[in-house]
């Protein structure tokens, strides 16, 4: 024990100690100083880049906040901020943003607008409006956030209880889709839903059917099916599909998104209750 005090005290761990500690200070140092040019001495087009990869934390705000400053009217810098701000979940910033970027260009970002009033705020008669707006100026169809622009005013109609005018976009989605394997098997689960709503349920167990028959893997089909069979008083069939539901959903199966709930979605302690009910 003495002579490691001795060691503690000598010049040797004197040394030892000073580079440990420069090795440790030379790249927090380098870190820090590349962070610094990055913020302010770097080009606009570089700021951006390192501002839009880490969307929706303090660094990507207040980077791209920086940048807006110094290009007020940067459509993709406003955009990009707009995006960081619905993803940390302050939407009202949010869509004040996005509002200045659908003014310089409608054409681009109306898609966006309408999809995150629908899927996030739930929003649905307001989606509308930006997703016919951007239907009306376009001669293609169009994929807001990737997805068909008539699949999505199918949703947002039925979301509002209007499921006249639901069926009617979804049959226009299909109607618009020339490859049939790029119609969404999840939509046909949507129709039935709308069936079993109006007590039509053979039909509805039609639609929960087709979906299964393009998708086994898809644990709303079997959920709502089995909702179906329960209203009907088919208890055993009602079972049967809970099961398969939620053998589904703990297997990773489920329609789900990390920032706001799903359209019509299921979960697995409803069906454990509802299991436990019949």
């Amino acid at each position: 024990m003495e002579k490691l005090k001795t060691f503690f005290k000598s010049k040797t761990w004197r040394i030892i100690w000073g580079t440990l500690k420069l090795l440790i200070t030379i790249p927090i140092f380098s870190l820090c100083c590349l962070l610094i040019y990055q913020m302010f001495f770097s080009s606009t087009e570089t700021k951006f880049k390192f501002a839009a990869g880490p969307q929706g934390d303090y660094y990507s705000v207040f980077m791209l906040d920086h940048l807006i400053k110094t290009n007020p009217k940067n459509e993709k810098i406003l955009w990009e901020s707009s995006v960081a701000y619905n993803k940390r979940g302050e939407n009202e910033e949010g869509m004040r943003r996005l509002k200045k970027v659908i003014e310089m260009n409608p054409r681009d970002y109306l898609g966006y607008s309408g999809w995150i009033k629908q899927t996030r705020l739930k929003d649905y008669e307001n989606s509308l409006k930006e997703f016919h707006r951007l239907d009306k100026m376009s001669n293609v169809v169009e994929y807001p956030w990737g997805e068909n622009i008539y699949y999505l005013m199918g949703l947002s109609y039925q979301g509002l209880g209007d499921y006249d005018s639901a069926i009617v976009y979804y049959d226009k989605f299909i109607a618009s889709e020339k490859n049939p394997d790029n119609i969404y098997p999840r939509m046909y689960t949507y129709r039935g839903k709308i069936e079993a709503d109006r007590k039509n349920y053979p039909k509805a167990l039609d639609f929960y059917n087709k979906t299964i028959s393009l998708d086994k893997n898809i644990a709303e089909a079997y959920y709502y099916k089995a909702e179906t069979y329960r209203l009907t008083n088919q208890k055993d069939s009602a079972k049967v599909n809970y099961n398969k539901s939620l053998v589904l959903i703990k297997k990773g199966f489920k329609d789900t998104y990390p920032y706001d709930e799903r359209f019509l979605e299921i979960y697995d302690t409803e069906i454990q209750d509802k299991l436990k009910e019949l």
